[in-house]
């Protein structure tokens, strides 16, 4: 039950900082959360977790658009595919990573484990 706690409390934290709603609980959480899977907002995640996180589904999703639209009919090969892939997946975990946390210092948010359980 901890989890749910800290939940609520993250979210009355984050309300009462000003953080959009749809900043601090993102849809794809939303849809994790309903899913059942225990996953923090990303403003209480590490640095490392949410360049990971960010990074690879920008990857494969933005991977697969590009595939699918430009790059088949170029001619790319997957290896260059995959690899353009991955460098922008990077790129994107680690603006979005680096967002959170800076986002998470301005407002001043406790860290998750600081958070009543």
């Amino acid at each position: 039950m901890s989890f749910e706690k800290r939940k609520e409390a993250a979210i009355q934290e984050l309300k009462e900082s000003g953080i959009w709603k749809s900043n601090s609980m993102p849809p794809a959480l939303l849809i994790l959360w309903k899913l059942g899977v225990r996953a923090r907002p990303p403003h209480y995640n590490s640095f490392p977790k949410n360049a990971l996180l960010m990074g690879l589904w920008f990857a494969a999703a933005w991977g697969a658009l590009m595939w699918l639209f430009q790059w088949r009919s170029l001619g790319l090969p997957a290896s260059g595919a995959l690899a353009s892939a991955l460098v922008a997946g990077i790129f994107f975990g680690v603006a979005m990573a680096a967002y959170y946390k800076s986002s998470a210092r301005k407002h001043q948010l406790s860290n998750w484990l600081d958070l009543p359980s």
